[in-house]
């Protein structure tokens, strides 16, 4: 897989499929987030009188953009109007904030110009936010750019005829250039490299960059290389990122040719901060994109943030295919798919040739490269290296793309599918705000089943709540048949019995079933009912940080011990996000305690690749068999773990809260942030530090009388930086009109 077609740091990307459009090949950090959003009928948002955009524009022509966004309860919190080109990047467009239940799209025309666009594929979306959705898609339609352009009139000659103004080919990019995460620790190292290359002209100046969010160069360097080609890898020993306070940047190479003057080939957005979990602000990186966008020229708009230039499906020299597979929507695990097809270039040789099958955030999980140096080239080939029957259940794209003299990186093929038990994307079935069984449960201990389900398109046939034992046997629950597009699991609460289970180990389960996904498994929590007689814990467990470096090992350590009788059996164990066993081990103690230290030759942390994982300890014993006594998630690489800070407490959940560092510099302030919520009125809420000695440090207790609280409101008054050196513990409070002292966050650190 080459450098231009890696996923960029930090971001977990989704494929987006709608019917009569196409997955997305790549994600970049602009991205925003659309997904499916499985909200209530009851407050819908819709558009009427919307635009209408062809399949295919020419170039230089523009498209008027209208249509009314309405919302039928609550009012609409934004609106975005936008195109994007083939890596999900945002080209041209703008949000707005209606705070009404009726919004003009029309008012954000200007900020959307299809006819500065260049030749190539793009989506014209338009999404919105309310009360119950958010981010809600109304409109997703691909289109095409073609390169007959509609010229403009200049200078007239001396024939007295209108001059046409055209498009420059001597064009500039970047190969193999580096992708910056989006956040950064302080302190980092980064190497800088990548080619940059002119496509007629030398390049007579080339500037690489860090500059701060008012455009200051704080690190840099300038070259002239006088030649068609530049790498940038002399220029690193003067980008000092290491040397970087916290802040946001962007990192930047601008190039000047015959053609272009300070032409921008890469600009990547980062932020840097002390636990390298900061993201660039949304108005750093959407709002600001959008008015450089609109002010950068054609050349500029066809780069993304990673330097590669954006696939164009132009006229001149097109690549296309012929006889190529044809991947279903659905995949039997196992099967294979047989890879076929003919490419063609229409002028000049292939230069590269990629088939592949990725995975929802961008990654290849199979496929290979080629290097044709020919017009044409048979795709089948390759069909040894793409091992469709050796996926595990899931959602893929497959695509087929290709480089020539003029286009790069152009997209021929990009088809989702899903193998085993994966959805159809195209209509796809969510929940959102459902019940989290936690890992341990007191026998007799009720738990609330909420969550609402929601089916894309079709109506939802079948839907099962239950409870199942080890052997996937339903010991409580209840199936019905919604014969809708949405469904409140809370309607069958009373008949899943969590009160009533035996100790042992069990499986929360939510399965679904539509027009196009059967029996699809929404939800499957696994947990231990303990009758508190013969509980296993452990002391002094490894601490498994939220993210961990590609090839960074963690030793597992820890004491497991059980209460009265011998345990059977202790497992330790790295999951992926199928839950399969990616690396860890068994033991047999035949005692009442085990040090899992033993085991940690056989858990691989430093060979996990990128992707979300769960660390696990369980154990069985006379009395609990598979008790899940840690079960941490984190993710590898520069990805992120979904709302890391995020939890929920019997009904108050905590989201966006503050990420306190295992070790704060004495001096050092920390922002509280957060916003805790809850479907009760919130009557107290408390923020507060206390000392190894449990004695308070520093606190603050409001009286919010709402359902939601907003914790940057208490910041000023949680003194961090005037802490003394020691060990401390942040904890947030939260009292209901029906619960009392409810812990949204806990968490334990040291000032040094």
């Amino acid at each position: 897989m080459k450098n231009s077609q890696k996923i960029a740091a930090g971001v977990l990307a989704a494929v987006v499929v709608t019917s009569g459009a196409a997955a997305l090949p790549v994600i970049q950090p602009e991205t925003l987030p659309v997904s499916l959003v499985a909200s209530a009928e009851n407050d819908a948002i819709a558009i009427t009188g919307q635009t209408e955009v062809p399949d295919t524009i020419t170039k230089g022509g523009d498209i008027e953009v209208k249509g009314t966004v309405s919302s039928e309860d609550s009012n609409l919190a934004s609106v975005t109007v936008g195109i994007y080109d083939s890596s999900r990047k945002l080209v041209t467009g703008k949000s707005a904030l209606p705070k009404s239940k009726a919004y003009d799209i029309s008012k954000l025309d200007e900020y959307v110009t299809f006819n500065k666009l260049a030749p190539g594929t793009y989506t014209y979306m338009v999404f919105a936010t309310n009360g119950t959705k958010t981010n809600f898609v109304l409109t997703n339609k691909s289109f095409t750019v073609s390169n007959e352009e509609v010229t403009e009139t200049g200078e007239t000659n001396a024939a007295g005829e209108a001059e046409e103004k055209t498009a420059t080919t001597d064009t500039m990019s970047i190969s193999n250039g580096t992708s910056l995460p989006a956040g950064m620790k302080k302190g980092q190292f980064v190497s800088i490299q990548g080619t940059v290359t002119s496509a007629e002209t030398n390049i007579t100046s080339l500037t690489v960059g860090v500059y701060d969010k008012d455009g200051k160069m704080v690190c840099g360097k300038s070259a002239e290389p006088k030649a068609k080609s530049y790498s940038v890898k002399k220029l690193d020993e003067f980008l000092t990122f290491n040397e970087l306070e916290n802040g946001e940047y962007t990192y930047k190479v601008i190039a000047t040719n015959g053609a272009s003057t300070d032409y921008v080939v890469v600009s990547q957005k980062f932020a840097v901060s002390d636990d390298g979990k900061t993201q660039p602000s949304e108005e750093n990186t959407t709002e600001q994109t959008t008015e450089q966008t609109t002010e950068q020229t054609t050349e500029e708009k066809n780069t993304t943030s990673s330097g590669a230039t954006t696939p164009t499906a132009t006229g001149q020299d097109a690549i296309t295919i012929t006889g190529g597979t044809e991947v279903p929507d659905k995949l039997a695990k196992g099967k294979s798919v047989i890879v076929k097809g003919t490419v063609t270039s229409a002028d000049s040789d292939l230069t590269s040739l990629t088939v592949g099958i990725y995975d929802t955030t961008g990654k290849l999980v199979s496929g290979k490269t080629a290097i044709p140096n020919a017009k044409t080239y048979d795709v089948s080939k390759l069909d040894n290296y793409i091992e469709f029957d050796k996926l595990p259940d899931g959602t893929y794209a497959y695509m087929v793309f290709a480089s020539n003299s003029v286009n790069k990186n152009f997209v021929m093929v990009n088809k989702a599918f899903t193998v085993g038990e994966g959805q159809v994307a195209s209509d796809a079935i969510a929940i959102a705000n459902g019940t989290t069984v936690p890992s341990s449960l007191a026998k007799g201990k009720g738990i609330v089943v909420k969550g609402t389900v929601a089916s894309a398109n079709s109506a939802i046939s079948s839907l099962t709540v239950g409870i199942y034992d080890k052997d996937g046997k339903m010991v409580s629950g209840k199936t019905v048949e919604p014969k809708a597009k949405t469904y409140n699991v809370n309607k069958v609460d009373k008949d899943i019995e969590f009160d009533k289970l035996a100790a042992g180990s069990y499986s929360y389960k939510i399965i679904a079933s539509n027009e196009a996904n059967k029996n699809y498994e929404l939800v499957n929590q696994s947990f231990s009912v303990t009758d508190g007689t013969d509980i296993m814990t452990i002391k002094d467990g490894t601490t498994v940080p939220d993210t961990l470096k590609a090839g960074k090992a963690v030793s597992v350590k820890g004491v497991v011990s059980s209460a009265n009788s011998n345990m059977s059996s202790v497992t330790v164990g790295v999951y992926d996000k199928n839950k399969q066993l990616v690396t860890g081990k068994s033991a047999a103690p035949n005692a009442k305690t085990y040090d899992v230290a033993k085991l940690d030759n056989y858990v691989e942390f430093d060979k996990l690749t990128d992707g979300n994982y769960t660390y696990m300890v369980f154990a069985s014993n006379s009395t609990n068999a598979d008790y899940v006594i840690v079960s941490k998630d984190f993710t590898v690489g520069e990805g992120s773990v979904s709302n890391p800070q995020a939890g929920t407490t019997d009904g108050v959940t905590l989201t966006n809260g503050t990420s306190i560092p295992e070790t704060i510099s004495k001096g050092k302030p920390v922002t509280v942030k957060g916003t805790v919520s809850s479907d009760e009125k919130i009557t107290a809420v408390t923020v507060a530090v206390y000392d190894a000695n449990n004695k308070l440090a520093t606190s603050k207790s409001v009286a919010p009388n709402a359902k939601s609280y907003d914790l940057k409101n208490v910041d000023k008054y949680i003194e961090f930086d005037k802490l003394p050196a020691g060990a401390y513990t942040y904890r947030v409070a939260v009292t209901t009109t029906g619960k009392k002292d409810i812990t949204a966050d806990k968490q334990t650190f040291n000032v040094k």
